[in-house]
């Protein structure tokens, strides 16, 4: 092999190392954002929760959203956007704090599973609860993400 292929080729090879690690780079900064628009939906979950703000609560779900809560049936994004803001008028949620401990993201879709622990008024009675989660969200055409699934159940035994 002459000098000048021998150049030539290992241009190409470093052009195309350099051309992988940039994308992997893109992909990795990608990746970090959706991870930082689920950790701020996080944010916003708990503050809508401790401020008994239902709308913002609502607005953080994918219309075709549905939530899995334990003891009764899946509860898709119509019948939330009615039971949540007359649910929560019966409870006072004093914490709320989510700890996401692994977020993968999959192209147009992002699950997250983790921890939660709440402090809320229920009936004149407080109650310190504690769960597990596995919410999979959805990036909207707009770019944003939102819940699309949600499944959590307290390891608390109920009373």
């Amino acid at each position: 092999m002459n000098k000048a292929v021998f150049r030539a080729v290992v241009g190409l090879l470093i052009g195309a190392v350099m051309l992988v690690g940039g994308c992997a780079s893109m992909g990795k900064a990608d990746e970090d954002a959706v991870v930082a628009a689920i950790q701020e939906i996080w944010k916003n979950y708990s503050k809508a929760a401790t401020s008994g703000d239902a709308a913002l609560w609502l607005s953080l779900w994918d219309e075709n959203g549905i939530q899995l809560p334990p003891d009764m049936p899946a509860r898709p994004k119509k019948v939330l956007n009615e039971a949540v803001p007359k649910g929560w008028a019966a409870i006072k949620m004093h914490t709320m704090n989510i700890t996401a401990e692994e977020i993968t993201v999959m192209g147009e879709y992002a699950y997250c599973r983790g921890v939660y622990t709440s402090d809320r008024t229920v009936g004149g009675q407080l109650l310190k609860i504690d769960g597990k989660f596995l919410t999979i969200f959805r990036r909207q055409a707009d770019g944003s993400w939102k819940i699309y699934r949600d499944c959590f159940n307290s390891n608390v035994p109920p009373k």
